[in-house]
C-alpha cells in the first residue's frame, strides 16, 4: 500500500512538471481531481489587484456618495462572480473549456464570433494586467530607492510575461500551486499596504460626498459588473472542468462567487474611503 501511495505522488509531481497536454478537449474522469474548496485559490489569486482600489475612486467619479457606491460595489461584484459560478458548474459537468461548452447554446459555427470576441477580451485583459504588474513594481522599486527607471520595467516586464507564458504553458497544476501563493502572498501585502496607508483615511470627508440620481447609481452598477465578474464569464469553467463529475455544484458556485469576491470588495471598501477621503487622491487614480 505504501508503495502504491508513493507511486502516485511521484505520477502526480511528474505531472505537475509536464506540459499541459490538453486544450479543448474534455478531460477523462481519471484525471479529474481536487474539491470544490480548491477554486478559491484561483479565484482569489486571480482577482487580488490594485484595480480594485482605482474602482474606489472610478465609481465616486459616477457623482453618487460613498454608501451609494458601496451598494453598487457589493451587488455588482457578488452578482457578476455569482454568474461565473453557475457557469462554473458547467466546467464541472462538460470537463470542456467554456468557450467549447457555449457550442451547445450557439452550435460550432455560432461560437465563432463568440470565441473571437472572448479571444479580443482575455488578450485586452491580460496585456492590462501586465502592464499594471510592470508599472507597479517600478514604483515599489522607485519608492524603496531601489530603482524605478526604464530598466527596472524592462526586467519586470520581462519576468511577469515569463510567469504568464511558463504558467499557460505547464498547464493547470502549476497554474494552481503559483495561484496559491499568489495568494497568500498578496493578502498579506494587502494587509500590510492597508495598515500603513489607513490614516489617510477621514469618515467626515467621506461621509460628506453629495449622493447622486438614481441614473448615476445604475451607471456605476453597471461599470462594477462588467469591470469584475462579466469579464471573467468567458472563462469561467476552465478550472471546474478538472473537478470530479460528483462534486457539489453548491460548492462550486459558492466557492468560485466567494474566491472571486473577496479580495476586490475590501480593496473596493479601502479604495472608496482613500478616494473620497482626498479629491487629489481620486484625481491621480484617474490619470494613473
Amino acid at each position: 500500500m505504501a508503495d502504491s501511495l508513493d507511486s502516485l505522488d511521484n505520477r502526480s509531481a511528474d505531472r505537475r512538471l509536464q506540459v499541459e497536454t490538453h486544450g479543448l478537449d474534455v478531460i477523462g474522469d481519471a484525471e479529474r481531481k481536487g474539491t470544490p474548496r480548491t477554486l478559491f485559490w484561483p479565484w482569489f489569486g486571480a482577482n487580488v489587484s490594485i484595480l480594485g482600489l482605482s474602482y474606489g475612486a472610478f465609481a465616486l467619479g459616477f457623482g453618487i456618495s460613498f454608501w451609494q457606491a458601496l451598494a453598487a460595489g457589493v451587488i455588482g461584484i457578488v452578482f457578476s462572480f455569482l454568474l461565473c459560478g453557475f457557469i462554473a458548474v458547467a466546467g464541472k459537468r462538460g470537463s470542456a473549456p467554456t468557450m467549447v461548452l457555449s457550442r451547445a447554446a450557439y452550435g460550432v459555427r455560432g461560437n465563432r464570433l463568440p470565441s473571437v470576441i472572448s479571444w479580443v477580451l482575455t488578450v485586452g485583459w491580460e496585456t492590462v494586467l501586465t502592464a499594471l504588474a510592470t508599472m507597479a513594481t517600478a514604483t515599489v522599486f522607485g519608492r524603496l530607492g531601489w530603482g524605478g527607471g526604464t530598466e527596472t520595467k524592462v526586467v519586470a516586464l520581462i519576468v511577469v510575461g515569463a510567469l504568464i507564458v511558463v504558467g499557460g504553458v505547464m498547464g493547470f497544476d502549476l497554474i494552481m500551486r503559483l495561484q496559491t501563493v499568489i495568494t497568500v502572498v498578496t493578502a498579506v501585502l494587502t494587509v500590510v499596504y492597508i495598515a500603513l496607508v489607513a490614516d489617510h483615511i477621514h469618515w467626515h470627508t467621506v461621509s460628506a460626498v453629495p449622493a447622486g440620481s438614481a441614473q448615476e447609481f445604475i451607471g456605476a452598477l453597471v461599470f462594477m459588473m462588467t469591470g469584475f465578474g462579466l469579464g471573467w464569464v468567458n472563462a469561467a469553467a476552465d478550472y471546474s472542468r478538472y473537478l470530479p463529475r460528483a462534486s457539489s455544484s453548491r460548492g462550486v458556485i459558492g466557492w468560485t462567487t466567494f474566491g472571486a469576491s473577496v479580495a476586490p470588495l475590501l480593496l473596493l471598501v479601502f479604495g472608496l474611503l482613500l478616494a473620497g477621503s482626498s479629491g487629489d487622491l481620486s484625481k491621480a487614480i484617474a490619470v494613473d
